[in-house]
């Protein structure tokens, strides 16, 4: 096998558009490229949206579970995106078997229509960013939405993945990494952080996992993964999706704005469109510093085993900060 860079992840994408009766030959435009190759594209008068997804991520059983978890969604009429289906009746295809760069899954999705995103990691930390706090209202709107048609739909976990659990979060092996090995973290800074991680435990450990707190999310609810539509917003890329509590997605949304100078508008009104959908308890309100922290936690850990990488840098160093401070203000 060998890296895949945009040629070849073009190559991949044009083999996997004859799985979907179209010609392989169609124009290809790039949108992103993250963990996976994103690609647009026209057929029939229809636009759509083709991921080529990073070898490995996923198993084709996992990444089954999660198309199925959309379509659940989309079902129960919630803002997501609508999947195609492949001509072998999956919500996904394998190509590359015969390719250098070895076997890949490729999807194919409708366009949606937007005019953009609902932000940036970067302008939210930094401060710049300039959203209304109507807009979290409609963001806790949306994730409600996700938590209750879970719910109502009886969708279940059908493959095991890795849960956003607390062994996930803040265990002896978290699921995307230590976040202690990060080099800037010493002194009383590393001691605050450690204290932070043993409160998260105890806290969560006695929170627990009802159904009515804990179940499948979408688990990276980041600005990005937000797109403005003349109807509302739309909530895409459900890679990280796995078991978790329902305020990990709360935590995601609000993560990268706690050093925001409306940071507490935000919350405010990211809860206040959450409860007009999905009641909270006061056991809920009580834990979320705990859960805000383990989800900056989790950026960390992906940070430490990713050195060099710019997005990996600026966590280590500019949000390291934000982290500590979290960490304090929670053993306070």
């Amino acid at each position: 096998m060998i890296a895949v860079d945009l040629p070849i992840a073009t190559q991949l994408a044009r083999e996997a558009l004859a799985e979907y009766g179209m010609d392989p030959a169609t124009d290809l435009t790039l949108l992103k490229q993250r963990e996976n190759f994103v690609f647009s594209l026209s057929d029939g008068g229809t636009d759509y949206v083709l991921r080529v997804h990073r070898q490995g991520y996923h198993t084709d059983d996992e990444l089954g579970c999660e198309l199925d978890f959309v379509r659940a969604l989309h079902g129960e009429g919630v803002a997501v995106p609508n999947f195609v289906t492949a001509r072998d009746g999956r919500g996904f295809c394998v190509v590359g078997r015969d390719h250098a760069a070895g076997p890949h899954q490729v999807d194919l999705q409708h366009l949606i229509p937007n005019h953009g995103n609902f932000g940036d990691e970067r302008t939210a930390v930094d401060g710049s960013a300039d959203l209304d706090a109507a807009d979290f209202a409609e963001l806790g709107r949306l994730a409600a939405e996700v938590h209750r048609a879970t719910e109502q739909s009886g969708y279940t976990m059908a493959v095991p993945r890795d849960d956003w659990d607390l062994e996930g979060l803040v265990g002896a092996e978290p699921a995307w990494g230590d976040p202690l090995r990060i080099d800037e973290l010493r002194g009383e800074d590393r001691e605050a952080v450690v204290a932070a991680i043993e409160r998260i435990r105890e806290v969560l450990g006695a929170y627990g996992t009802p159904a009515h707190r804990f179940g499948p999310i979408h688990a990276d609810l980041t600005p990005e993964n937000v797109l403005r539509t003349r109807d509302g917003l739309v909530l895409i890329d459900f890679d990280d999706f796995a078991a978790g509590w329902h305020l990990f997605d709360l935590a995601t949304a609000l993560y990268f704005f706690t050093p925001h100078p409306r940071y507490t508008e935000y919350r405010d009104a990211l809860f206040a469109g959450y409860e007009a959908v999905r009641p909270l308890d006061e056991a809920d309100h009580d834990v979320f510093p705990a859960i805000l922290l383990a989800r900056g936690l989790t950026y960390l850990g992906w940070a430490a085993d990713r050195r060099g990488e710019p997005t990996a840098e600026w966590h280590a160093t500019t949000v390291l900060p934000n982290i500590v401070r979290l960490s304090r203000e929670l053993i306070a």
